[in-house]
């Protein structure tokens, strides 16, 4: 108990008199033109930026964003729309591309394997049209393989030379 009597019941109505002080005051108070009367920029320049993102603990931040969630959200066909192809393909700088691959030896490479192999059976087509060629004029000049030599003189050596360079003619009569 308060040593004052009847204090208790005058702190209950100074409480419900200030209560009701403020209430009627805050009431009268136009919160829209006081706001009007406010320069936010000025408020603004006076804040240190670089003072408050200091505090900012980018860590503790970046742990609580759901990535998952947030890629969830994102629409990709959305985006892929906007994409232009065209100019990135334009972008691209083909011969800077070329340049820091091997590509053009590598195709320098194939295109001369595929002209050997070309040449390859050109050469092997020649050997068979000479092969074939000399069959004939072997038959219509009557040679016989057994007369004719082995093959040049400096690869097959002197004694398989020996046999005679020019076939001796064969009559129809044996």
């Amino acid at each position: 108990m308060s040593p004052v009597p009847g204090s208790g019941r005058m702190e209950q109505l100074a409480q419900a008199v200030a209560e009701r002080v403020v209430t009627i005051v805050m009431d009268a108070i136009d919160i829209d033109a006081i706001l009007e009367r406010v320069d936010v920029d000025a408020l603004v320049r006076r804040v240190d930026v670089d003072g408050v993102v200091s505090r900012v603990d980018v860590d503790r931040l970046i742990d609580r964003v759901d990535v998952e969630k947030i890629i969830d959200r994102v629409d990709v066909q959305k985006i892929i729309e906007r994409v232009d192809v065209k100019d990135v393909v334009d972008r691209v700088d083909i011969d800077a591309l070329l340049e820091q691959t091997e590509l053009g030896s590598i195709i320098a490479r194939s295109t001369t394997g595929v002209a050997s192999e070309v040449l390859d059976v050109v050469r092997a087509q020649g050997v068979g049209l000479d092969d074939f060629f000399a069959r004939w004029v072997d038959r219509i000049l009557r040679r016989s393989k057994e007369t004719l030599p082995q093959g040049p003189p400096t690869l097959v050596g002197p004694d398989a030379t020996a046999r005679p360079a020019t076939p001796e003619l064969t009559t129809g009569a044996q």
